[in-house]
Order: C-alpha cells, then sequence, then structure tokens
C-alpha cells in the first residue's frame, strides 16, 4: 500500500490539473455527468454530489498528440462488499478488472489502476484524443448479501438513510432476519436508476464489520422521477436471486424501502406491509438448523382475526407446518394456546411475547398495537410439533419420515427403533437376513459284472465315480509242497483231499467265490479315489499219485 502512496503522489505531481472552474453534475439514465468545461466525464456507481465533483482529474499530453487522463479519489466499492466470513475476498489487483471505460459506446482497455488508503484508487487511461463521450463504470464482483427486516409501525419512516434501534424491526428484534437475499448490484443499481433516476449514495468509509463503504439506496437518495416506494421496490425486487421464502412468507405485501450497507457485515433491507395493518408472526423451537427465533410463516390481515378465522389463515399460510391443507383436523382451544391434531401428528399453539391467542372460541387474536401508525399491530406465537412414529422433526419442524425400516428415529440418521425383520446397529436398521446351508452327500455305486469261461474270468466293471484310479496288481504266489506239482493257489484256497486211485478235479462252482478277491479303496472327496482289484484265475489242478511197490 505504502509504494502505491507514492506512485500516486508522483503521478499527481507530473499532471496538470484540467481545470479549476466551477463543477456542474447532470443526473441522466446513463449516470452521473461531470461537466468542467473541458473534460465532461460521465460516472455510474461512484455516487453523487460531492462524491463525484470531489473528484481530482489531470492530464499529461503525449508527443504523439494524444493525452493520459489521470483520475484520483474514486471509491472502491468492492472492498469489503460483503463481510470475508462469508468467503469474500478483494485484493487491490482486481480493482482494474471491475472499471469499464468507454468512449462513445467503444470500449477501452489501456487502463492502470491503483489502490489508494480509506477505499480509495486512481485511474489512468491511457492516449485519449478527447474527453468527448468519455464514460467510467464501476462494477461488482459479486452478489451482495442482504437480511430482509419487517419496520413493525408499518409506516415508511421519515429520514431514511441512518441508522435505526433494532428494537423497532422484526422479526424477533433481536437481528435474526426473514432471510438472507443475495441482491445482484450490476442490475439493480442500473435499474434504479433507468427507471427512478435514483443513484447510489455512499457515506463514510467503516471499518466495523470489514472494512467497507456505507451507502444507502432508498427514495431519499437523488430520485429524478419521483418514484414512490412501490415504484422503488419494483424496480429493484427483481435483482433478487433468491425471494422465494419472502414471497412464502408475505405474497406481494412486502415492500423494500431502502436497501443498504451500515455497520454490520452484511447488508440489509427494511420494508413494510402494503394493504395490511396487522401481522402475526409464527416461530417454532429450533429444529434441526433452524434458529429458534427464525420466522417460519406469517399471517396478515386488515382486520383483527377471530378464533375460526385464525385457524383458517394458519392452515393458507403456513404450509411448511401443514403436511396437507386438505387433511381433517381437530381444532381445539383453552387457556394454555390452540392445538391441532391429524391422523400422524399434532401441534400445539401458544403466546410468544408479542400479543395473545383467544382462550376460547368466541374471543379474536390479541395484537400489540402502534398508535402513531393508525392501528397497526403486531402479535407472536409458538408452535410445537409432536410426530407420530416412523416420522421426526425435521428442517422448519415439519414431520419427515423416518430412515427404512426404521419404526422410531430421533433424526434423518439416527434410529431408535426397528421394523419387524431389522435389527439395530449403531443407530441404523439393518435387514436380517437368514442364511440356508445345503449339504450334498455323493454316493459311489460300483456294479461288477462276472462271465465265466471253462478256464478264464473275465471282469467287467462299471461304476459312476469322478476320478476313480485302477490298478492291477500280479496274484501272489504260493508253493505246493508235493513232490510232483506246483500250484499258484494259496493253500486256504483248498481243501484237504482223499487220496484215491482216481484223479481228482476241482469243481468250479464250488471255488468261485472264494478265487475272487476284491479290494476297493475309495476316499472322501475332494480327494481322488484309488481302486486296487485283484483278480486270481480258476485253475483246474490236477493231482497224480503213484503208489510205490
Amino acid at each position: 500500500m505504502f509504494k502505491n502512496i507514492l506512485k500516486l503522489f508522483a503521478l499527481f505531481t507530473v499532471y496538470n490539473v484540467v481545470a479549476d472552474a466551477k463543477v456542474s453534475l447532470d443526473y441522466t439514465n446513463d449516470g452521473v455527468l461531470r461537466k468542467d468545461g473541458e473534460c465532461n466525464i460521465n460516472f455510474i456507481n461512484f455516487g453523487i454530489n460531492n462524491d463525484i465533483i470531489d473528484l481530482k482529474i489531470k492530464k499529461e499530453n503525449n508527443s504523439n498528440g494524444s493525452f493520459n487522463l489521470l483520475i484520483g479519489d474514486l471509491k472502491n466499492a468492492n472492498a469489503y462488499l460483503n463481510n470475508k466470513s462469508t468467503g469474500y475476498t478483494f485484493n487491490d489487483n482486481e480493482i482494474k478488472n471491475y472499471v469499464k471505460v468507454s468512449q462513445n459506446g467503444n470500449a477501452i482497455k489501456d487502463i492502470e489502476a491503483t489502490a489508494a488508503p480509506h477505499g480509495r484508487f486512481s485511474l489512468l487511461i491511457k492516449n485519449l484524443k478527447s474527453c468527448e463521450g468519455l464514460s467510467i463504470k464501476e462494477t461488482f464482483k459479486t452478489d451482495v448479501l442482504i437480511n430482509s427486516y419487517l419496520y413493525y409501525s408499518n409506516v415508511k419512516p421519515n429520514g431514511i438513510n441512518h441508522a435505526y434501534d433494532i428494537v423497532e424491526f422484526g422479526p424477533s428484534s433481536n437481528n435474526v432476519p426473514y432471510d438472507t437475499l443475495k441482491w445482484n448490484m450490476n442490475t439493480g443499481l442500473d435499474s434504479a436508476r433507468e427507471k427512478c433516476g435514483i443513484y447510489i449514495d455512499y457515506h463514510e468509509f467503516d471499518y466495523t464489520g470489514g472494512a467497507h463503504w456505507k451507502w444507502y439506496l432508498s427514495t431519499d437518495n437523488i430520485n429524478n422521477k419521483k418514484c414512490d416506494n412501490p415504484a422503488f421496490y419494483a424496480a429493484v425486487k427483481d435483482s433478487y436471486a433468491n425471494y422465494e421464502v419472502m414471497e412464502e412468507l408475505f405474497g406481494d405485501h412486502y415492500n423494500g424501502y431502502v436497501i443498504k450497507r451500515e455497520g454490520s457485515g452484511i447488508g440489509h433491507m427494511d420494508g413494510i406491509l402494503v394493504d395490511q395493518k396487522y401481522l402475526i408472526e409464527i416461530y417454532q423451537n429450533g429444529c434441526d438448523e433452524q434458529n429458534k427465533d427464525q420466522v417460519i410463516c406469517t399471517i396478515s390481515s386488515n382486520k383483527k382475526l377471530t378464533y375460526k378465522e385464525f385457524t383458517q389463515e394458519f392452515v393458507k399460510n403456513c404450509p411448511s407446518i401443514i403436511e396437507d391443507p386438505k387433511e381433517e383436523v381437530i381444532w381445539s382451544v383453552d387457556e394454555n394456546g390452540i392445538t391441532a391434531k391429524y391422523d400422524s401428528y399434532s401441534f400445539n399453539i401458544t403466546n410468544y411475547n408479542r400479543g395473545a391467542l383467544p382462550k376460547n372460541e368466541n374471543e379474536s387474536v390479541s395484537y400489540k398495537e402502534f398508535k402513531a401508525a393508525n392501528s397497526s399491530g403486531i402479535a407472536r406465537f409458538n408452535v410445537c410439533t409432536k410426530c407420530g412414529d416412523g416420522t421426526y422433526i425435521g428442517e422448519k419442524c415439519k414431520c419427515v419420515s423416518c430412515p427404512e425400516n426404521c419404526t422410531k428415529c430421533l433424526d434423518g440418521k439416527t434410529c431408535t427403533e426397528c421394523a419387524t425383520g431389522s435389527e439395530l446397529i449403531d443407530g441404523s436398521c439393518k435387514k436380517i437376513i437368514t442364511t440356508t446351508t445345503t449339504t450334498t452327500t455323493t454316493t459311489t455305486t460300483i456294479t461288477t459284472t462276472i462271465t465265466k469261461v471253462p478256464t478264464t474270468t473275465i471282469v467287467e466293471e462299471t461304476e459312476t465315480v469322478d476320478n476313480v484310479t485302477e490298478k492291477e496288481e500280479p496274484t501272489e504266489s504260493e508253493i505246493v509242497d508235493d513232490e510232483e506239482e506246483t500250484s499258484d493257489a494259496n493253500d486256504s484256497d483248498l481243501e484237504e483231499e482223499e487220496v484215491t486211485d482216481e484223479p481228482t478235479e476241482v469243481k468250479e462252482d464250488e471255488e468261485d467265490n472264494d478265487d475272487i478277491e476284491e479290494t476297493t479303496e475309495i476316499k472322501n472327496k475332494p480327494k481322488p479315489i484309488t481302486k486296487v482289484v485283484i483278480v486270481k484265475k480258476p485253475k483246474t489242478i490236477k493231482k497224480c499219485l503213484i503208489k510205490k511197490n
């Protein structure tokens, strides 16, 4: 910043003052035309009166016949346009990006901007041939944040452009707005100037809530076309990017009479109700992220409401509380307040801190009235909603369905009871999954077919087993202790025979089952099954016994 000050001082020492003649101003649809007899320049969004008259304007001639124009003490309205707590930032090197210079409709890009103390800057425009048709406009980096309020006396005050005590404004008289709006200053200031001849009025540079300019826009500013308040508000209202909440609260009855930025970190708008004298504000016990001092709906009227009228208007004007306006409801009233019962929920309405509810069906709502405001009045009531099973109190205290499988819950993420078939795990209802185990048993069947021939046994096997390995092993041999003959058969396979003169013959039928041995080894899965089949061929054994003489 110190380097910028030295640079600015050096520039002004080499430049000549354009003129010391008396300066005059013309307020037009295009801006504020500053006329000094030598270099007339149109300024847009830089203020009014002395904001423009006191500008320091100097020029330096160039060798090619052109000149450079230096303009000092311009207001940098982008400085803390919004408090930095909102995420807004603006650096001195950005100033040039938001200053638009043109001559006879053609943009001039050869410019430099240098920051100066206390929210000011200087602008250098290079290589001009003349000042004819020269226009300089300040634009804004982003939408300005605006808190909306209502002046309870419901009459536009005299002397708008100054601070007022917050207790005179709603809602709650505690600086909690009806809503925070975004207002496009670029289009909003253009519309106010073109439709009403109203120009932004800068006051002092303030260091509270971020170093910024205090400014006002109202019918108390220069108002060339003498717009009344409804016309002024119609001109600036369309530049609000998010006006839905205000429409829901007040419909077309709200009229803002001033948009301003004072000492706080955020700008605000004050307004009154048009064609309505009485206002009821409905609050709720803080639910979810909602402030308990935040108005959720209003009921405006030209007269004091009876008990029956109040219940009817409540259903019409408070959709954030009433789930279905056509659903049948049972109303009741006593000295403790008014109760509404629906099938799945209910709510109680009680007095808050202004006015009073009727105590029976024959009474009317009582209002706090403002005598100086032609019998206008305000009443405030509180609503407490009780939700049925399967729902919880959500945003704006409206009953919202619990998460899936919850029968009771604290909020949209925390269940306390679960439906049948679910279990509560860490605040969530998880379905119980039943697992069925199926055991499969495999049976192996081996079928053996034996075909006999006189001297040969043929074995054919069919089996339904996967991965069976078969091998044949040689038959074990034994020596028959006989002088004349050796047999391959085991001793246990032969019966002791009687010695006769006739040769002895072994019958095949008697030895079929004994001579065939089968060994099968089947191993349980998943190991392969190995089968060993030992086949012994039946033999006919002949023995000859010779008697010795």
